[in-house]
């Protein structure tokens, strides 16, 4: 029988009258306005207040304090949770308090896990956010919190830092502080082929965009916890990344003729039935589409905050509310195999996508369950879904 949906959902970040998170002046904030050094304030940064409860929530007043060019703004960007501004940056600007500084203080879940970073300019286009190329700038003027230490590397080639709240989820796989680990074993087999990551042999974890995962240090990950072998499938360019993963027509083959076949002589067969293919954002919905249409190459898909509103042909951001060609194609058909389909609250498009997709996929036949995470588009949460996901199985 499918498995039910999780009750005990996150609600996400409170927003304001405009959409946007909840400004706040906590005690540290004010104290920066005073001109009180931060080193002074706190050992570590951002602050993360007493909590405070609100509409029987649970949140937590969390200061960031930036050091700025003189005459530059300052906009904090948190993963999915500020992109409600995108067209009006002003509620995202940092302000400016005494020593050169800017700061801001924003109401948030106790459960949230989120990268940030800030973007300074001198002068930050107010609708940057428009279009495309504006909100790349945003991107691209983005840096990290030189004072938190806890950084990930993102699909842009540059790092962010990571916010984690007092009641994020968290796993054991990424302590960093973990002694002793037994030496990697791995096999790269080809440029577009894989990486193998030897581990637990009797199950296989496929994880296409493996070159970012190598970068976050998902090998050492999975050692610590005696994760299973991992093949690690490259996307290659964003532009390759774009036209293989959501396009049955380019996927299934490169992976029947080119993955499957080269891992298999590496680990010795391969067996549907123990594979396990796992994926984000369009790596998420290639995940799906590859138990849906060829269940001998996997029998369970982790999809975390899967692009089901793709559709062929289309521009990668879909209208709000479209219905995919994946979903579509799931009314009237047969599927078998489980799904573990995770998405995040700040995902104003792909968690009722998520939603969707996982209600066709029961209708079809197949074992599908969703769980949201307090959080955005983002490796900082996925990271940890992915290892609850491997748990749950």
């Amino acid at each position: 029988m499918p498995t039910a949906v999780d009750d005990a959902e996150p609600h996400g970040v409170p927003r304001d009258a405009a959409g946007g998170p909840i400004r706040s002046d906590a005690a540290a904030h004010e104290r920066l306005r005073r001109g009180i050094h931060p080193d002074r304030i706190s050992a570590s940064w951002p602050v993360i207040g007493e909590p405070i409860e609100q509409d029987g929530r649970m949140l937590h007043p969390v200061t960031f304090v930036a050091e700025a060019v003189a005459g530059h703004e300052v906009m904090v960007h948190l993963n999915g949770v500020t992109d409600a501004h995108r067209e009006n940056i002003v509620p995202a600007l940092m302000e400016p308090v005494a020593g050169g500084r800017h700061a801001l203080t924003y109401l948030l879940p106790a459960d949230l896990r989120v990268s940030y970073r800030f973007a300074a300019d001198a002068s930050l286009p107010r609708d940057a956010g428009r279009t495309r190329e504006g909100w790349r700038r945003i991107h691209e003027l983005g840096r990290t919190d030189p004072r938190n230490p806890d950084t990930i590397p993102n699909p842009l080639g540059t790092m962010s830092s990571v916010l984690t709240m007092p009641r994020a989820p968290r796993h054991p796989a990424w302590d960093a502080a973990a002694v002793d680990e037994p030496p990697l074993s791995t096999v790269h087999l080809s440029e577009h082929a894989a990486t193998v990551v030897h581990g637990d042999p009797s199950r296989v974890l496929m994880l296409f965009d493996g070159e970012w995962w190598e970068q976050l240090g998902i090998a050492a990950a999975l050692v610590r916890v005696g994760g299973p072998t991992t093949v690690l499938v490259p996307s290659g360019s964003l532009a390759r990344r774009a036209q293989l993963l959501p396009d049955p027509e380019r996927l299934l083959p490169h992976l029947l003729d080119e993955v499957v076949p080269a891992v298999a002589a590496v680990i010795g067969g391969w067996d549907a039935a123990r594979t396990v293919v796992a994926g984000q954002s369009l790596g998420g919905l290639a995940a799906a589409l590859t138990v849906c249409l060829r269940p001998d190459i996997a029998g369970t898909a982790i999809v975390q905050s899967g692009s089901f509103p793709h559709r062929a042909g289309q521009s990668l951001r879909p209208p709000a509310g479209q219905v995919g060609d994946l979903v579509r194609s799931l009314a009237g058909s047969r599927i078998q195999g489980r799904f573990l389909v995770q998405a995040g609250t700040e995902e104003p498009a792909l968690l009722p996508a998520a939603e969707a997709f996982t209600a066709a996929a029961r209708r079809a036949g197949g074992d599908a369950a969703l769980r949201v995470y307090t959080g955005g588009h983002d490796f900082a949460w996925w990271r940890i879904g992915l290892f609850d996901a491997l748990d749950a199985l």
